[in-house]
C-alpha cells in the first residue's frame, strides 16, 4: 500500500483527467482530418467519464492515517507529476505546443503514457472496492494510446 493517502491522490486523478480532457478537446477543435477529429472527441469524452468515476471513488475514500514515509513519497509522486500531468492548464498547454496533428497525435501519446504510469498508482491506494474500476480505466488509458498510435502509424500526414 502507498504511504500516500488516497484522497490525495484520487485529486491529482482528477485533475489528470480534466487535463486530458481539455488537451483532447483543444486538439479535436483544431485537427483538420475527420478521423483524428472523431478520435479526440472521443477521447475527450472518455476522460469526462473517468473523472466522474474518480469524484465518485474520492468520496467514498477512506480518512488518510499519518505514515512517515508519506512525505518523502508525495514529494516525489508531485515533482514527476508536475512536469507530466498536473498543473494548472497542463493539457492546454500541450494542445497549444503542438501545430500539426502528428505532434497533437505524439502529445496525447506522451500524456496517455505518464497517465498510465501515475494510474499504476492509484491502484495501490484506493479503497478495494474501487479497484476493478481503477483497473478498466487503467484498460481504457491503455486502449486510448493504441488507438493514437494507429491513428499516427496510418495517417496521411506521417512521411
Amino acid at each position: 500500500m502507498s504511504p500516500i493517502p488516497a484522497q490525495i491522490v484520487l485529486q491529482w486523478a482528477l485533475e489528470i483527467e480534466r487535463n486530458g480532457e481539455a488537451l483532447y478537446r483543444a486538439v479535436a477543435a483544431q485537427a483538420e482530418d475527420r478521423e483524428v477529429k472523431t478520435l479526440f472527441h472521443d477521447l475527450a469524452y472518455q476522460e469526462e467519464r473517468h473523472y466522474r468515476t474518480f469524484q465518485r471513488m474520492l468520496a467514498k475514500a477512506s480518512e488518510p492515517t499519518s505514515d512517515p514515509l508519506a512525505a518523502d513519497y508525495r514529494a516525489f509522486l508531485e515533482h514527476a507529476l508536475s512536469g507530466a500531468l498536473t498543473g494548472e492548464g497542463k493539457g492546454m498547454q500541450r494542445a497549444k505546443e503542438s501545430h500539426t496533428e502528428e505532434e497533437a497525435l505524439r502529445a496525447a501519446m506522451a500524456f496517455e503514457k505518464d497517465t498510465l504510469l501515475f494510474f499504476y498508482e492509484v491502484a495501490d491506494v484506493v479503497e478495494p472496492d474501487h479497484l476493478p474500476a481503477v483497473r478498466a480505466i487503467i484498460d481504457e488509458e491503455r486502449d486510448h494510446l493504441r488507438q493514437l498510435s494507429r491513428v499516427l502509424q496510418d495517417g496521411p500526414w506521417v512521411s
